[in-house]
């Protein structure tokens, strides 16, 4: 009964969201989109039992206050976009199957998300341009430079073109450690998203889950990309995300250390 709650209400929230993508964005102004996104994206993690925990290394740290700024992800599941959300909005690089995703790739598309279309011989460039523009309106960008996802144990590797965006807009290098943790702390890597595992399938983790789960995203210092290439820069965040994804594998949540906040 319950995941038949749980399930309706999902479908009633997808539909919701995609009216007002639908008719109502482009008459809204950017303060007011922000606004929703921020609702809505809280609103779908609260239906799956997945609370947000940000932990700010630095108040730098904090990219609704301190921006604009790319932020360098690690990447575990779908959910990841709205745990960034639900803090507050940025603008996402993401791969072109997303937009072609029912319901979904409506959303992506209307909260201005940036499409790779793997294949085309410019696409990295284009992207990166892009991003730069954003980052010249103020807005944070965010990417995942994995470029798949993983269990949130270890850092994948990092292609380093993704950080050149911050290095054309002169913004900082935002490293995420992004990792999912059972209520007491202990590191899950169950709502990982990953290999040939079907999005029906992912959800039905989530929804056998009695618990729920809670994403951790630990905002590292800002990185300044001032004289630095990109290959220094992503080895660099790298680095800590690892230092910090290893901490709490194997030692649980961070419960101590910078600020903290919880959506």
């Amino acid at each position: 009964m319950r995941k038949a709650w749980v399930i309706f209400r999902m479908v009633c929230h997808l539909l919701y969201g995609f009216v007002v993508a639908l008719f109502l964005w482009p008459l809204l102004g950017q303060t007011f989109r922000e606004k929703i996104e921020k609702r809505w994206a809280r609103q779908l993690l609260g239906i799956f039992n997945v609370q947000v925990k940000v932990v700010y290394e630095t108040p730098e740290s904090n990219y609704a206050i301190h921006k604009p700024c790319l932020l360098y992800s690690t990447h575990v599941s779908w959910l990841d976009i709205f745990a960034f959300n639900s803090v507050h909005p940025v603008t996402f690089i993401a791969k072109s199957e997303i937009s072609k995703w029912p319901i979904g790739g409506l959303l992506a598309k209307r909260s201005g998300t940036l499409f790779i279309e793997r294949g085309k011989r410019h696409a990295v460039r284009d992207v990166i341009h892009a991003a730069v523009q954003v980052l010249g309106t103020g807005r944070c960008v965010a990417v995942f430079p994995e470029g798949t996802t993983g269990a949130g144990d270890t850092p994948l590797h990092f292609h380093s073109n993704f950080v050149q965006p911050a290095i054309h807009a002169k913004v900082p290098l935002l490293p995420v450690s992004l990792q999912y943790f059972t209520p007491d702390g202990k590191f899950s890597d169950s709502p990982a998203f990953v290999g040939d595992q079907t999005l029906m399938e992912n959800i039905k983790v989530l929804l056998n889950s009695e618990t729920g789960f809670v994403v951790q995203l630990y905002i590292h210092a800002p990185i300044s990309t001032d004289g630095r290439t990109r290959h220094e820069l992503s080895d660099e965040a790298h680095a800590h995300v690892r230092a910090l994804c290893y901490q709490t594998a194997t030692q649980g949540m961070v419960d101590k250390g910078g600020s903290t906040d919880s959506t």
